[in-house]
């Protein structure tokens, strides 16, 4: 897109109705059942965003945004920011942009089959690795020396290191543990390009700098006891991140998360010293509907742009021509217009 067809894009959006769908904390339907909901400060860091845009928001919960599109009572939606994720049931994910493909609607950030194939974390592992990206050995469930991650929840739910001898029955994936740190790279649209592109890496490291240690659901309760490290990829591991992004059909925005493999502490600062070399790189699984919201990934990534990353001239761009630009405005404008052109 060249540079000022990007601003005309962009200045198209003004007044556009966008619709925030999100889980509903008193929904008690089986189905709905969930193990995160989304806080004000995401709700509302989005809204700052529409507003940024001169769009106008519409703020829904996921049955009544069902509800109605049945009925034929909604307003005109022009985008649905999809913020119905943390449910215990997969399939449930897809309510809101399967209602969005009925409607015509734009889903932000991707469609059903999106979140289905990403969300499955044995889906994506299979996809992983027919691109010829690391991923870890499968164990039998007797070993030490292996990680369980259920195949349909985020937020690090459920992870557990060693023995699963007692529930066999548990749905998910049982690997090698990968000794090293726990890395996550969030990717974007580039309006510029047309392209998903990169952003900037962030290493999780633990304040010991244990390589046994992981980014497990206790951890990211805390939020405590490590800190962020802002990491580079080598060129063969960004076009294979590139590659599943595009594979599994996203088209605003995911994040790709893998481990990093080093025995120590000496090797894991050499390991600094340069770009992350692919064939040290496991991947664990792609996030499709990511939480963004202040001082966590995406933030941190943009907070790093530099020239290396394309996307750095857009975000370049689009603080010259907003009033008021932010890290959720650009992300959001991005979206708007990856997924419109996914619609042409």
């Amino acid at each position: 897109m060249e540079d000022n067809l990007f601003e005309r894009e962009f200045l198209k959006l003004k007044g556009k109705t966008v619709a925030l769908v999100y889980v509903y904390e008193g929904e008690t339907t089986e189905g709905f059942a969930h193990y995160d909901v989304w806080q004000s400060d995401v709700i509302s860091e989005w809204l700052v965003a529409v507003q940024e845009l001169n769009c106008l928001p519409f703020i829904i919960d996921v049955r009544t945004f069902i509800q109605k599109a049945m009925n034929n009572t909604l307003p005109i939606i022009d985008y649905v920011i999809n913020l119905n994720a943390g449910t215990k049931h997969l399939s449930t994910l897809g309510l809101v942009p399967s209602v969005c493909g009925v409607l015509s609607i734009p889903c932000i950030p991707c469609n059903t089959s999106s979140i289905i194939t990403g969300e499955n974390k044995l889906i994506s592992n299979l996809v992983a690795q027919a691109l010829h990206l690391n991923v870890p050995e499968t164990l039998a469930e007797q070993s030490p020396e292996g990680i369980f991650r259920p195949l349909n929840f985020g937020s690090s739910r459920g992870i557990q290191r060693g023995y699963l001898e007692d529930e066999p029955a548990k749905e998910g994936i049982y690997q090698k543990f990968i000794k090293g740190y726990d890395v996550t790279t969030p990717i974007l649209f580039n309006p510029l390009s047309g392209n998903l592109e990169l952003l900037p890496s962030v290493m999780y490291c633990p304040l010991d700098r244990s390589v046994d240690w992981f980014f497990n659901e206790e951890v990211k309760e805390k939020r405590g006891g490590y800190e962020k490290r802002i990491v580079h990829l080598d060129e063969e591991a960004g076009h294979l991140f590139l590659s599943l992004a595009k594979a599994l059909g996203i088209n605003a925005y995911c994040r790709i998360d893998f481990r990093v493999a080093c025995d120590d502490l000496n090797e894991f600062e050499a390991l600094l010293q340069q770009p992350l070399p692919c064939n040290r790189l496991y991947f664990l699984e792609l996030n499709p509907m990511p939480t963004i919201k202040n001082r966590i990934n995406f933030h941190n990534a943009l907070e790093h742009l530099s020239a290396q990353y394309p996307l750095s001239e857009s975000f370049a761009q689009y603080k010259d021509f907003s009033t008021s630009a932010t890290y959720n405005g650009f992300i959001l404008a991005c979206s708007m217009l990856a997924v419109s052109t996914s619609k042409r």
